[in-house]
């Protein structure tokens, strides 16, 4: 019992200096019915009245193993019974084939993740120990990577949390021993089918008969230390990034291009990945390789752009580096068009709510309204009106000019980026365009002395972007006044 309480005041201790848990917290605790899941669910049993748990046990049966999967299974559910806990069983089914084992912790995740949502709960708590750290540096070094990669299992990543990265295999086996709690040995985990296992059974022995028979407890040492450095570089990075950020919202970061290439290359690095996780949510997609062709983009001559995993593009124009979740294969030679029923007073098409209001009389200030609210003469509109994206060979005449003009042309006049005009509302009648949102009414819409019946059309983007300091550089050339 001496050692049940040495383990447990080590366990509270690892919690509370990592600041894991906070009082009230509902955990997910993910249960194989191994020995370090099952002293995971023993550990926390034992805080849940001290720290006000709600604890949530989550079993994830790959059915890989036949009969064997079903006694982890059946072993899970008395166990739960015995301390107490409600358990969700989820089975799922694997294609067979190539990376099942990076398959099958994926999906594991996601399960993880679904019941965390679905039952609102704070947090997941999984039972990596020290050796998983030490085999988790091996095989990212292998693998090759940077220090986020090097550092191994955090001990709080987001909403996951690994409270046992301080203590081996073997002294959570003794903790169980001394409560008299079985578990279960998965036999697949002495078979060298998957990479993991081959560095556990082969070259970690292997290398501790030859050359140091402390290797894993030094491994798990440097992931400490890496881990260090990486958070002292995060952070540091994490303050330039915020100074240099020019905008964000949901779908866009703005990045000073300037400032940026003022950063030491490291840094560079983790602002570029603080971007693409702004965006997206998670920073794992973004590798050496990411950082590479983003430099190759930053070095090249005039607007570039390359393409990142989940859909990211990143854009270089003029000062600004652009992350964008806008996909990479936009067409400006086809456009879905939007009809407008006459009687519709609001619409929202790509990322705007439309509103439309036909008046007799304008208001006194309507030359002073919102860039993005437009007047025109309602008598001098042909059929019916429609929104659209630009079209190869679009013309328009911009107002205050007299002749037709290549849209293509306008948009470069005006320093409109080149992967922002696909993004740009265009509202069009039968005849001709009406309104490019945001930048010019066509000159034969305006209004004159003869105009008696008006149409307002105004523009609200979904996603607002932060005000910022006055620091901000002024994006491209806009022109707002329509009339």
């Amino acid at each position: 019992m001496k050692l049940s309480a040495e383990i447990l005041a080590r366990f509270e201790s690892q919690v509370q200096e990592a600041g894991l848990l906070i009082s009230g917290d509902k955990l997910i605790l993910g249960i194989s019915g191994g020995a370090d899941s099952t002293a995971l669910l023993y550990l926390f049993s034992r805080l849940r009245y001290s720290y006000h748990l709600s604890l949530l046990a989550v079993h994830i049966n790959h059915q890989l193993r036949g009969e064997n999967s079903l006694a982890d299974e059946d072993y899970v559910k008395k166990l739960c019974i015995r301390f107490n806990i409600p358990l969700i069983i989820r089975c799922i089914e694997l294609e067979p084939g190539g990376d099942l084992e990076n398959r099958a912790r994926i999906l594991r995740f996601e399960i993880f993740e679904s019941v965390r949502q679905a039952y609102k709960f704070d947090k997941i708590a999984l039972g990596h120990h020290r050796w998983d750290q030490a085999e988790t540096m091996l095989l990212n070094l292998i693998r090759g990577t940077g220090l986020s990669g090097l550092s191994g299992i955090k001990a709080r990543q987001d909403n996951l949390i690994h409270p046992l990265l301080a203590f081996t295999p073997d002294e959570l086996k003794e903790l169980l021993k001394a409560q008299n709690i079985p578990w279960r040995e998965d036999e697949s985990n002495l078979q060298n089918l998957f990479t993991r296992n081959r560095l556990r059974n082969e070259l970690i022995p292997l290398v501790e008969q030859t050359y140091n028979p402390q290797f894993k407890e030094k491994l798990a040492e440097s992931a400490g230390i890496f881990y260090e450095a990486d958070l002292y570089i995060r952070e540091r990075s994490l303050r330039r990034y915020k100074r240099l950020l020019l905008d964000a919202s949901k779908e866009r970061i703005y990045l000073n291009l300037e400032d940026l290439l003022k950063a030491p290359n490291i840094e560079q690095y983790y602002i570029l990945r603080q971007a693409y996780q702004a965006l997206c949510g998670v920073e794992q997609d973004f590798m050496r390789h990411s950082f590479s062709e983003i430099k190759g983009i930053l070095q090249a001559e005039g607007s570039k752009y390359i393409s990142l995993p989940r859909g990211i593009i990143v854009k270089k124009q003029y000062q600004e580096l652009v992350f964008s979740k806008v996909p990479s294969d936009i067409q400006s030679e086809t456009s879905e068009i939007y009809a407008l029923e006459a009687e519709r007073s609001r619409v929202v098409y790509m990322d705007y709510r439309f509103s439309f209001k036909y008046l007799k009389v304008l208001p006194e200030n309507f030359r002073e309204l919102a860039p993005y609210t437009v007047f025109l003469d309602a008598d001098k509109l042909s059929g019916s009106l429609a929104i659209r994206s630009r079209l190869a060979g679009d013309r328009f005449i911009p107002l205050g000019m007299s002749n037709l003009k290549k849209l293509k042309d306008f948009f470069i006049d005006e320093k409109v980026p080149k992967y922002d005009r696909d993004l740009i509302p265009i509202f069009v009648d039968n005849e001709k365009l009406v309104w490019i949102c945001g930048q010019r009414l066509d000159d034969r819409l305006k209004i004159d002395e003869h105009s008696n019946r008006y149409l307002m059309i105004s523009a609200e983007p979904l996603y607002q972007k932060p005000k910022r300091a006055a620091s901000r550089i002024k994006r491209g050339i806009n022109e707002f006044d329509e009339l």
